[in-house]
Order: structure tokens, then sequence, then C-alpha cells
């Protein structure tokens, strides 16, 4: 990932630095931040850069209490907001309560709306005891059936790994801690675009004790490297897929009654190694994280690898939208705008 600078069209650095963590896989990472990375003013990446550095310091510092009052005015004063038609996650909820409707799923958008809050509210309450009381003090918390647990340990001995195919679900990377207490796993994502974003990842995974591989703007041949490495020692490796590619490289498939591009590196490395590909979906049931497993493939083509997912996706956004982070993502609600104004 990098930033052109209009005027000259070269990719503009403003600081590059060396982490070292026991969570990376590789042992350290080069994190590059670029002109422009933080976003605008009021954007979403803005207004996390500024938040979860203090989010951090509160977590380590103040009392349990104390902490979390910041998190529920906030939440608090986001709320009342709902009464204005053009408050952009509203629109998500009334979006996407339509597509589900027409699968006969009923949801009503303003109960979405402050379900999806209050799901925010309890990830950043489990974040704050994980830091506390550790993986172990928590991971009751995340909710793993046996079966599942035991057909996962089936794949994995069978095809010597496989890789779990995740959307980005507001559970989904505090889930990594039950996964590796479960059977050995390695996540795989992007790091945060700024270096003190990227540090507070990183302890927080340190917390959960898993190890995870960062791919911001890392090679994709040494990265790819880095998985079949892990596969060759039976990992369970969880990827989040459901950002968009609509470059060259990126895969269509069809989302919502629409053809979308998706990155394919995660079907590829799968592919490669025969090794199974499952979807999980990780839902929020009060103050507990529940994983819904779907079927696991094996396949030759990349293509076929990724409508699986992703068909898995929809399936179950539209029966848990509250569950899914990108429910608040500017890009994901064009989308489900355009989806939903077909219907009409």
């Amino acid at each position: 990932m990098s930033n052109i600078d209009p005027q000259n069209n070269e990719i503009v650095i403003t600081r590059t630095e060396v982490i070292c963590s026991p969570a990376l896989y590789q042992k350290e990472l080069e994190v590059i931040e670029y002109e422009g990375c933080r976003g605008k003013r009021f954007s979403g990446t803005h207004i996390k850069d500024m938040f979860i550095p203090l989010f951090y310091k509160a977590a380590k510092y103040m009392p349990y209490p104390l902490a979390m009052t910041p998190i529920y005015v906030l939440l608090g004063l986001i709320r009342p907001l709902y009464a204005f038609r053009k408050n952009s996650l509203r629109q998500s909820c009334e979006y996407i309560s339509k597509l589900a409707s027409a699968q006969g799923v009923t949801h009503d958008p303003r109960q979405l709306y402050n379900l999806f809050l209050t799901n925010v509210s309890t990830i950043f309450g489990l974040y704050m005891r994980l830091y506390r009381k550790g993986a172990k003090g928590v991971h009751e918390s995340i909710v793993i059936h046996p079966i599942d647990a035991e057909r996962v340990e089936k794949l994995r001995q069978e095809h010597g790994g496989l890789l779990l195919n995740i959307p980005h679900n507001i559970g989904s990377a505090f889930s990594g801690l039950k996964l590796n207490m479960t059977w050995p796993t390695l996540l795989v994502a992007r790091n945060p675009s700024t270096i003190a974003r990227t540090r507070v990842a990183l302890e927080f995974f340190r917390a959960m004790d898993v190890k995870i591989l960062m791919v911001r703007g890392g090679s994709p041949v040494e990265l790819s490297r880095a998985m079949f490495s892990a596969l060759k020692q039976k990992y369970v490796i969880a990827t989040t897929l459901d950002n968009f590619d609509h470059s060259a490289r990126g895969v269509v498939a069809t989302i919502f009654n629409q053809p979308m591009g998706f990155s394919p590196w995660a079907a590829k490395v799968a592919v490669k190694r025969k090794v199974p590909m499952l979807p999980v979906y990780f839902q929020m049931r009060g103050k507990e994280i529940h994983a819904v497993f779907g079927e696991p493939l094996i396949t030759d083509s990349v293509e076929e690898a990724v409508q699986h997912y992703v068909s898995f996706f929809e399936k179950n956004i539209l029966e848990d939208p509250a569950s899914w982070a990108y429910l608040g993502d500017r890009r994901w609600r064009k989308v489900l705008k355009v989806a939903s104004e077909a219907l009409s």
C-alpha cells in the first residue's frame, strides 16, 4: 500500500520504523508511513489514529470503569444520531435490513443500529479485560462448539493445515486467542497504516498469545513462503478476506447481486498447497462471541474458492449484520445501497 503525490506522481514516505515483537511470526516488521495515510480530518482512519493509542494507554494505566467511561460516553452520543436520516451508519442498517428481508430475515434498522454499537462497546470491554487478565482470563467469552473443534482438527491433521476465511467482524481479531488455544493458529492481516497503531495492535496480539503475519507493504513472495512454512507445520491460518481488490490481480465474485473484485492471494495459497478453505463468521451474542463454521472446500479453481467464502459471508452478514464491522464502512455502504435500490 502506498500513496502517490499528485504533483509529481512519486511515493511520499514520511516515516519508517522496524518493530520487533514476540507476536510477529517473522519476528520483526518494517512499518512505513506514507503522506496522507491518516486520512481526512473526520475520516474513520483519522479517528482510529487518534482514538486507538489513547484507548491503549487507558487500558494500561487506568482502572477499568474509568477507562471505559469515554467509550460509553462516545457511544451514548452516537445512539441519538440515528434520528438524522443522513447518518451513514443508519443508512447501512436500512440497506442491509431491506436486503435481509428479501431473503426472509427480518431486522429493524433502529434495533440493528443500537445492537451494532452495543457490540462495539462489548469488544472494547473484552480488550480491556484481556490486557488486565491475559488470554486465559477472557477465553471463555469465545465459544467454539466441540463438534466444530473436532471437525477442524480432523481437517488439519488430514491435509496438513487449512485456511480459515473470515470477514472483518467486530469479534474476529479478538477470537484469535481462542483459535490458538484450540489449534496452532497463525493470523494473517494487514497491519494498521501508522506506526503507533501497529504497536498497539501488536501489544494486544502479544497479550492474546497468538502469532500474526502482517502483510501491508510486504513482498508477496516472502509472505507466501511464510504461509507455506506455517502449513507445513499444520497451522490453522486465519485470514480476513472481505476487502475489495478491483485491480487486475483481483478475482470477481458475486455478493449482494453484484460482481465485486476480491484479493485472491489466500485462495491461491490454498489451491497450490491443496488444503481446505473453511469460512467462519464470528457472531456477537451478548457478552460472548460464537464461531459459526461453513463447509470446507478443496479446489483447483481460485475463482471457485473466492466465491465459496464470499457466498458464506453474504449469507451470514444478512443473518447477523450487527456483528460485521464493515457495516460502518463507506465503501461497503455504497454496495449495500446499490443492492437495496435494485430491489425497489
